[in-house]
This record gives C-alpha cells, sequence and structure tokens, in this order.
C-alpha cells in the first residue's frame, strides 16, 4: 500500500462524526512508468489559431494517395450564353455618353449596307454609235445641201444621188459620283471624234467625164467635248439585285470641225474664209444599263477585291445633240440624234 492511502486512512479514522473528509486527488499510474502522471485536466490548453504554422506539409497516407481526384464540375456554355443574352442593352443615350465619335445619321447607315465592296466613286465608259451631222438642216434650195453635195452617196458619174451614209463615232466618257440619292449622282465629261471623207469634185470637169477625181480626198472632221450633270437609279441593283440600272445625262457640249482638201490643208471658200471652227449647244442621253454581275457573282466580287471595279455594264442610250450657237449669230448645226451602245465600269 502506497503512503498516500496510510494518511487518508488515518484521517477517516481521527475525524469527528458529521466532518467531511477532504478527497485526495486521483492519481494515474502509469504501468510501463515507474513515476505517477497527474491529470491532463491541469495542464493549459493552447489555442490553435495562435499556434505557430509549420511550412512542413503533411503527410499523404497510401489511403488518400490511392482516393480517386474529383473532377470539376462542368460549365454549360449555352445555358450562361442565354444568362448574358438577357442582359439589357445599354441605350443609345448611354452609348452616346460614352462615345466620343459623332453619331451619324440613319441615312448613311442604309447607304453602307446598301452598297457592299469597295468604295464606289469613279465611272468610265467606251461607246460607239451612227453620227451624221445636220449641215444641211437649214438649207431650204433646190437638191441636195452643201455637205450632201460632197459627202452624199453618188452614182458612177460622180453625181450626188442620196444623202450622205451616217458615219461611226467613237466617245470616250469619264465620271465622278460624289453623291448617291438612290443612286449615285455625278459629273463627268465627254470625249468624242467624227470623221467623213468623199472623192474630191474637179474644179472644170469636160462633158462626159466624171465629177469626181480619186486622186484627191475631201475630210470632214469634229471633236466633240460635253461637261454632263449624271444620274443612275442603281437603288433596285444594290437592294434586290435587278441588273437593269436607268440612267440619264445632260449638259452642255463644244464641237471643234474642220474642212480639209485634196491637199491636206484647210479649205477655203470663194471669200477666203477658212472652213474651221467651233459650236457650242446642249445634248441629252437617256439611256439603260444591264449590270453584269449576275452572271457569275462571286467573279464580280473577286474582281472588287482584287482591282476595287465595282460592276461591270453593257448600255444602250439615245443621245440628241444640238450644236447650234443657241441660235445666235452665223452657224452650222453639228448636232444629230442617234444612238450608241458600249460597256462601262465603275470603280
Amino acid at each position: 500500500m502506497s503512503a498516500t492511502a496510510v494518511l487518508l486512512a488515518a484521517r477517516l479514522a481521527a475525524a469527528p462524526e458529521g466532518e467531511p473528509v477532504p478527497v485526495a486527488p486521483e492519481v494515474v499510474v502509469d504501468a510501463d512508468a515507474e513515476t505517477p502522471a497527474e491529470s491532463p485536466a491541469q495542464a493549459p490548453v493552447e489555442d490553435p489559431a495562435s499556434a505557430p504554422q509549420s511550412d512542413v506539409p503533411e503527410p499523404v497516407t497510401a489511403s488518400q494517395a490511392a482516393a480517386p481526384v474529383p473532377e470539376p464540375a462542368p460549365v454549360d456554355r449555352w445555358s450562361q450564353g442565354k444568362r448574358d443574352s438577357k442582359r439589357t442593352p445599354p441605350s443609345e443615350a448611354a452609348i452616346a455618353r460614352q462615345s466620343t465619335v459623332p453619331p451619324r445619321s440613319e441615312g448613311r447607315r442604309r447607304f453602307a449596307k446598301a452598297r457592299p465592296g469597295s468604295k464606289q466613286r469613279f465611272a468610265a465608259e467606251i461607246k460607239l454609235g451612227p453620227y451624221l451631222p445636220e449641215v444641211d438642216s437649214r438649207y431650204d434650195g433646190p437638191g441636195f445641201g452643201p455637205y450632201a453635195t460632197i459627202f452624199g452617196r453618188t452614182n458612177a458619174k460622180g453625181e450626188t444621188i442620196k444623202k450622205p451614209k451616217p458615219g461611226v463615232m467613237p466617245l470616250l466618257g469619264f465620271e465622278y459620283q460624289f453623291l448617291y440619292l438612290g443612286g449615285p449622282l455625278a459629273v463627268g465629261t465627254q470625249l468624242g471624234f467624227f470623221l467623213d471623207r468623199a472623192d474630191a469634185l474637179l474644179a472644170n470637169p469636160k462633158p462626159g467625164e466624171n465629177l469626181r477625181t480619186k486622186a484627191d480626198k475631201i475630210k470632214f472632221g469634229m471633236v466633240p467635248i460635253s461637261a454632263l450633270l449624271i444620274y443612275r437609279f442603281e437603288l433596285a441593283a444594290d437592294f434586290f439585285r435587278v441588273p437593269l440600272v436607268p440612267y440619264a445625262k445632260a449638259g452642255l457640249t463644244y464641237a471643234f470641225w474642220w474642212i480639209k482638201d485634196g491637199s491636206g490643208h484647210i479649205a477655203r471658200n470663194t471669200q477666203g474664209d477658212k472652213g474651221s471652227g467651233g459650236q457650242i449647244g446642249w445634248q441629252i442621253n437617256p439611256g439603260v444599263m444591264l449590270r453584269l454581275d449576275f452572271i457569275e457573282r462571286n467573279t464580280a466580287k473577286k474582281l472588287d477585291q482584287g482591282t476595287g471595279i465595282n460592276h461591270t455594264y453593257v448600255f444602250g442610250e439615245f443621245q440628241l445633240t444640238r450644236l447650234r450657237n443657241f441660235g445666235v449669230g452665223d452657224f452650222i448645226d453639228l448636232g444629230d440624234k442617234t444612238f450608241f451602245a458600249g460597256f462601262a465600269i465603275e470603280f
């Protein structure tokens, strides 16, 4: 028996009746140790949060290493996109407050959508047509007028029997398109060339002899230059792929003209006046164009991307020209009513 137990038994025997006896603290005896250990309740308990943290990671047990790693939950991008699409877009007023770019008009936005492809600002064309200047329009004498007498159709004797055949006039046109109003509004110019020739008349022919000589030629030439205002209605072609584009041109024309004799010099009349000069007037050209993009649209698109040519056309037009110096002074009429056909590009 231990000394503590002996002392406790002696106090019980000596204590008077009814008085409480103090209880000795419990002693825990470790079987493997020689000295007893007091109760762990008396040891101070440290706060885990205040305890110093160790930089050494805890070892991983074999069971933890063998356990499967959970995969992250899949993201439903479709539902996320639907949630994002429900967000209220910012108002135009809010965008205007935050933007430093001035707002564009609705008309300009429609224009940009209506005209795909590269920027279109110019057009060029080449055309051909019959032409016969109305020089004899004011002649009211017997027989043929002076122009038909020289350049008219003749018989075997060289006598004029019919009016002259119309010659072929080639023309080149160029325009600058500065405004779009359902189609380009443009200013342009047109340059043409006309030449007529005939066998020269003999000054003193003998009876029964041919009135003309094939050794010399008489030539009449003119170069008309025009300044035009042009409008092409391309709205249907741009929006609905209708390949027809009607158009109209109107403006002023000035024509240089000359007559050369058989020696190649400017001819003179009996008064010594030179056979050359110029006439001013006006002209109008209504017509219609066929846009060729419908034949192969992919090729037309590649042509635009590679060269900047927006569209290609074939066209036909009527031309009414009045070159009479507006009826002022002495003049000859170099105008005509005729038709032209040609090829055009816009770029």
